[in-house]
């Protein structure tokens, strides 16, 4: 009889408004109980890397469980996805990869994927982004984005862009901005970056979309010139730099996205304790701070909207890489 009425206090206690509901709980599953894997796709000291690191100490330290960043990279970041689609869906491997740019290219680029960037992971949220901006050599006449426009189109074929590979999202925004532009431009591959950016400053090749990080010491040097912001917004690491949309160009945005996934089948209760706590680390100031170093603006997104996302870019990239020719080497 004493059991029955604590059971019918507890029932009536959970009922109030207010109380939280136990089954809602996501720590009540007693998720984790153990240590997270988290792959990174790519390789160590990146940007990615460096971002992941940030957040999963944060979060590992709110959880009281330690987890494990694995740098996986290979295959434009297929391997390292790979391994994550295929393991168990427990929670405790995860993935972080772009659901802009290189995950919904690669289903075109590599028609023998095998996973499905929709079908096979579980987004848990989106947590930050890396503005990207269209550079070029200062022996170029362009002093603003419609001027390099209006110079390519008067030159078809003669302007370059560089990358630092086939496929790479790089390749990608140079074709996607050309196409957009109505300009023919030729792709210059490079396997190292550094060379890259070497020939852009002698003016060996004209321009190049790149991430905000990898050339703002060039740009705030003199050493190359900013033409425009490759997104909807301006950065605040280049205040005085117009963003395409502004410029008239259209609507592009060469932003990397960067989001936590698991693989498809993870239970509700624990990809809502991770995005719980993801949000949490987000809202810290020191996290804010760190991340802002790195050269990405924190930003929170629901599993929704890394979904809408992905399903987005994935017709858009299919498009750009079959009017382009685009193919990985």
């Amino acid at each position: 009889m004493k059991t029955a009425s604590l059971l019918c206090l507890a029932y009536v206690a959970q009922s109030l408004p207010g109380f939280p509901a136990l089954a809602d709980d996501p720590s009540a599953s007693g998720y984790p109980s153990r240590s997270i894997r988290v792959v990174v796709p790519f390789a160590a000291a990146g940007v990615t890397d460096i971002v992941t690191r940030i957040l999963f100490d944060r979060v590992g330290q709110a959880i009281g469980q330690a987890i494990v960043v694995d740098n996986r990279p290979g295959a434009g970041g297929n391997i390292g996805v790979d391994q994550v689609a295929k393991s168990p869906p427990d929670g405790y491997t995860l993935v972080v990869a772009d659901p802009s740019s290189s995950l919904p290219a690669n289903v075109t680029l590599f028609p023998k994927l095998t996973f499905h960037p929709v079908k096979d992971l579980a987004p848990i949220a989106m947590f930050g982004t890396t503005g990207a901006v269209v550079i070029v050599t200062n022996s170029l006449p362009a002093k603003s984005i419609q001027e390099l426009v209006a110079l390519a189109k008067s030159k078809p074929g003669e302007l370059t862009y560089g990358s630092t590979g086939n496929g790479t999202p790089g390749h990608l925004n140079g074709a996607l901005f050309s196409k957009l532009a109505g300009i023919k431009t030729v792709h210059v591959p490079y396997r190292v970056g550094g060379q890259g950016t070497t020939d852009l400053i002698a003016g060996r090749i004209s321009f190049w979309i790149a991430p905000i990080p990898t050339r703002l010491q060039q740009v705030n040097n003199g050493e190359l010139r900013a033409l425009a912001v490759a997104g909807r917004d301006r950065s605040a690491d280049l205040p005085g730099v117009p963003s395409i949309k502004e410029s008239g160009i259209g609507d592009f945005d060469a932003s990397t996205t960067y989001a936590v996934f698991a693989p498809r089948g993870a239970p509700p209760e624990v990809t809502d304790r991770l995005y719980m706590e993801i949000q949490r680390a987000l809202n810290d100031e020191g996290v804010r701070q760190r991340f802002r170093a790195a050269g990405v603006e924190p930003k929170l997104g629901t599993p929704a909207d890394v979904t809408r996302l992905i399903e987005a870019q994935i017709p858009l990239w299919a498009s750009v890489i079959a009017s382009t020719g685009i193919t990985i080497d």
